[in-house]
């Protein structure tokens, strides 16, 4: 498994909330989706973020939240389910996951089973945070590409 550290500044989103599996999520990136690039807020620019906050393996599924998260300037105003958020800036562990969304349980396990406890590291207490570099309605599965980026805590 190949990490990175990096240092991302903070990050201004629009957001829909889900509540349970995140096998479930696309209903929530739908309404998002659909709202912002009607508002021609989508463009080349434009960075998804899935921002992760309960481990399925110990949360009860029906209790698992995500936000499905698209970047807005300052000038978006929230409405309806769409809410608006600053993703936390600083140090991540960062690492690549290729393949369908279904076999990410398997990175993160790597990534907080055995990388994070040789690294030294301790974990901050913020949400992981998913950026999705291609669109799954027009990749294949195997094809999808996931950067996870878990929070850190500053170096000693």
């Amino acid at each position: 498994m190949e990490v990175r550290i990096e240092r991302i500044e903070p990050m201004l989103v629009a957001f829909v909330r889900h509540v349970g599996p995140y096998d479930q999520v696309g209903a929530a990136w739908g309404r998002l989706c659909m709202q912002l690039g009607r508002e021609g807020r989508l463009g080349p620019a434009t960075k998804f973020v899935g921002v992760c906050y309960d481990d399925p393996e110990v949360t009860a599924p029906e209790k698992v939240r995500y936000d499905a998260c698209v970047t807005v300037g300052g000038d978006f105003t929230p409405r309806g389910d769409i809410g608006v958020q600053t993703l936390a800036g600083g140090e991540y562990a960062v690492t690549r996951h290729v393949g369908p969304y279904t076999s990410l349980g398997q990175t993160y396990s790597q990534l907080f089973g055995q990388w994070l406890p040789r690294s030294g590291r301790e974990l901050r207490s913020e949400p992981s945070l998913e950026f999705y570099r291609n669109a799954p309605a027009s990749t294949d599965p195997k094809d999808l590409i996931t950067d996870i980026y878990a929070p850190l805590e500053a170096a000693c």
